[in-house]
């Protein structure tokens, strides 16, 4: 062979392998029931929140549900025919339970209070699944048929925002053919373009980063310390600010409402996938280099986050 065309060959051969190696890594998902199905089954909690009912999904009822497992699994086949890593919820809801008496023995010692939690943050901070499935059906029976409509919608487990929704009905169908089978075969008409969404919407993460959202309080404690006091010539809310921007993608967050004595909000806030030394990174993760800053300049701070897609620094000692 030709030196030249050797020389050739290989040059080709390096760019099809550095292509390859940029590609993004297919995103992690989780398959979870939507809420509408988890009312309509009676697989819910109801609590109060400031005199109002809050309703939430019943997890340890839902994932059991037969007809459920019937059809996530389903879904979670088609998945894998396209090459997506799939976490199993329930099996995450079982780990939970045997960490639970650990974490609550932990928190009894200590002297703060952790933000509150439900039992979908506390899926999506152990599992930390990049996209949540929220899968849901209804439909009726007549005689010796069914018909069925499904929907399957992709949510950021971080930002909380929708990627791709879909939809879609068996038609009619005998009573013969399992649920499972009928909306598998239904949704497989349209998994190919919703595939390709999540394959993007992934790409433009790791492009410009996660989104998460930013709280940063200072507690009433009697020390003075406001958004306004000054640290090396510098205001403590124009400290907080500069930090963030400089450790953002492409300096990518919205400030909301402007700057409170007491408080700064950042919503839209674009995060680096890893940290420096290439580990996954989460809200609270990054955050924790705003609290070693805090820390430089003689604040003592507390990382107080909740979730995976929520930072919170509260500023001051409890």
């Amino acid at each position: 062979m030709h030196m030249k065309t050797f020389t050739k060959i290989l040059i080709s051969a390096s760019c099809l392998i550095s292509t390859i190696g940029a590609m993004a890594a297919p995103p992690k998902l989780m398959i979870l029931p939507d809420k509408t199905w988890c009312m309509e089954k009676g697989y819910v909690t109801e609590t109060q929140r400031n005199g109002k009912p809050v309703v939430r999904e019943d997890y340890d009822k839902a994932l059991i549900d037969k007809d459920f497992q019937n059809v996530s699994l389903a879904i979670k086949q088609i998945m894998a025919e396209r090459g997506f890593p799939m976490v199993d919820a329930l099996a995450q809801m079982e780990a939970d339970d045997e960490d639970e008496m650990l974490d609550e023995a932990f928190e009894g010692a200590e002297s703060g209070s952790a933000a509150a939690t439900n039992a979908y943050d506390e899926i999506l901070k152990r599992a930390k699944p990049d996209i949540t499935l929220k899968l849901g059906w209804d439909g009726s029976a007549f005689g010796t048929t069914y018909n069925m409509n499904y929907r399957l919608e992709a949510v950021d487990s971080y930002s909380n925002k929708s990627v791709a929704p879909i939809a879609g009905s068996t038609g009619d169908m005998r009573r013969s053919v399992p649920l499972a089978a009928a909306l598998k075969q239904t949704a497989k008409n349209n998994m190919d373009q919703f595939c390709v969404t999540l394959n993007d919407y992934f790409q433009d993460l790791q492009d410009n980063g996660r989104e998460i959202r930013l709280d940063v309080r200072i507690l009433d404690n009697g020390d003075g310390t406001t958004m306004n006091s000054e640290f090396g010539g510098k205001e403590l809310g124009d400290i907080i600010y500069e930090w963030v921007s400089d450790n953002t993608v492409n300096h990518q967050f919205t400030q909301r409402a402007g700057r409170q004595r007491n408080m700064q909000r950042y919503d839209q806030v674009r995060i680096p996938m890893f940290d420096s030394a290439g580990k996954p990174q989460d809200a609270a993760r990054w955050v924790n280099g705003l609290r070693q800053h805090l820390n430089s300049l003689g604040l003592k701070s507390e990382n107080a986050s909740s979730g995976i897609g929520a930072a919170r620094i509260y500023i001051g000692e409890k």
